[in-house]
């Protein structure tokens, strides 16, 4: 299975303005925006350093700045073209660096960050159990991890059996996501390396007339029509259906994400005794 976001390190330019583009409707989205401050309100992000392992074209790092106005906030990706963008939105936050890196290999010193986020990071790493390991490494005794990320398995578009649309969904879901059911295991990741888990649960994030929404049903009507699966009026007729159905039926889409918040106990050692 492909996954361009756990690619986009080697990818060209055209792929990664693709993709903070959707990052940036996603950050728009009205629902997706309302999850967000949720999970954000649930943590204690007063205090620093803190870091964001994955932060993309940098969606959630304006609200870590603004939240944790005292602290250095960190925002690692190993896309140099997203990390531009990031930088590019975040001129005026002078508590914020920036910088290349790999999440399976931080370039952290041990106990380095009180706080380490993963927002829609694990659903693209080929590996979960070394990048929650390098989390533990470089938090603080007694810090925090907070992870919100998709259930892609959970995506439904349909209106009833055999919906066109969800076959656009499993098309996307091929191509832009590695691990379809693994966040459904997210406590028990958390806890095998070492994390103690405070408190874990699941939104539900529902779509009408969303940008970001049609930007799922487009990327996987496009993939399908590069593969030669379908013809270019099939493609068009399912993106003016998912437009159609939100006009009508205020309903295109939803798709279940999970969080989790753990700590690092002041004596806690991973599943490896390090």
């Amino acid at each position: 299975m492909s996954d361009v976001f756990s690619s986009l390190a080697t990818s060209g330019r055209e792929t990664t303005q693709q993709i903070a583009s959707v990052l940036h409707s996603r950050k728009q989205d009205p629902e997706q925006r309302r999850m967000l401050q949720r999970f954000l309100t649930a943590l204690d992000v007063t205090g620093g350093p803190l870091l964001e392992v994955g932060c993309g074209s940098g969606e959630l790092l304006t609200d870590l700045c603004d939240r944790a106005r005292t602290a250095t906030v960190v925002g690692i990706d190993h896309s140099l073209d997203l990390l531009k963008t990031a930088r590019q939105a975040q001129s005026a936050s002078g508590n914020l660096r920036l910088l290349a890196a790999d999440a399976h290999r931080l370039p952290f010193d041990a106990e380095t960050f009180q706080t380490v986020l993963m927002y829609t990071l694990l659903s693209h790493t080929p590996d979960i159990p070394s990048v929650l390991r390098e989390a533990h490494r470089v938090c603080r005794q007694g810090g925090q991890v907070a992870v919100l990320d998709g259930d892609y398995a959970s995506a439904d578009f349909s209106l009833g059996e055999n919906d066109p649309l969800n076959a656009c969904v499993a098309a996307w879901r091929a191509h832009y996501v590695l691990n379809t059911h693994a966040l459904r295991s997210l406590p028990r990741l958390l806890q095998a390396e070492g994390f103690h888990l405070t408190q874990s649960g699941a939104h539900t994030y529902t779509a009408a007339h969303s940008t970001y929404a049609y930007t799922i049903i487009d990327r996987g009507v496009d993939t399908m029509l590069n593969s030669g699966t379908i013809g270019k009026d099939l493609a068009r007729s399912l993106k003016d259906e998912a437009r159609r159905r939100a006009h009508d039926e205020g309903f295109v889409g939803s798709i279940t994400y999970r969080f989790a918040l753990a700590h690092k106990h002041p004596t806690a050692h991973n599943a490896n005794g390090a």
